[in-house]
C-alpha cells in the first residue's frame, strides 16, 4: 500500500501469526506443522525502531497451533531487538475465537494513548 511502516501508529494483532502464515504454506504443498520462518514471516521484520507492538493471544492452552508461543517468541524477539514498546498479552480462559471479547479493552486503551501523545 505504499505505506512506509513507521507511519503506522500501532500494530495489535489478535492471535496474529509470527511464522510464515499456514496459508502460504498450504500453497507449497507443507502441513500446518511443516514451520517456517522466511521473507512472509512478520517475525523476520524485529527492529528497534518499530512502531508499537501489542500482542494480544488467548489462553497458551486453548490458543490455534501452539499460537501463543509462536506469538511470545516475537515478543521477546523484538525485545532483543531493543524495541522498548513491545507488549505480550495472554486473555486466560479465552480461545482462539473468542480472545476478542477480552482483548478489546486492551486496543481501546493503546488508541487513546496514541490519541492523547499526538495532541
Amino acid at each position: 500500500y505504499d505505506i512506509h511502516p513507521n507511519r503506522i501508529a500501532a500494530l495489535i494483532p489478535y492471535s496474529g501469526h509470527a511464522i510464515t502464515h499456514f496459508t502460504i504454506r498450504s500453497e507449497r504443498g507443507l502441513s500446518w506443522s511443516d514451520l517456517q520462518i522466511d521473507q512472509y514471516a512478520p517475525i523476520s521484520f524485529c527492529r528497534p525502531d518499530a512502531p508499537p507492538f501489542i500482542l494480544i493471544t488467548g489462553d497458551r492452552e486453548q490458543e490455534l497451533f501452539g499460537r501463543y508461543e509462536e506469538v511470545a517468541y516475537q515478543a521477546r524477539m523484538m525485545k532483543l531487538a531493543g524495541h522498548e514498546q513491545t507488549e505480550l498479552h495472554e486473555m486466560s480462559g479465552y480461545n482462539h475465537g473468542n480472545m476478542p471479547d477480552a482483548a478489546h479493552h486492551i486496543l481501546l486503551r493503546v488508541v487513546e494513548r496514541i490519541v492523547e501523545e499526538k495532541k
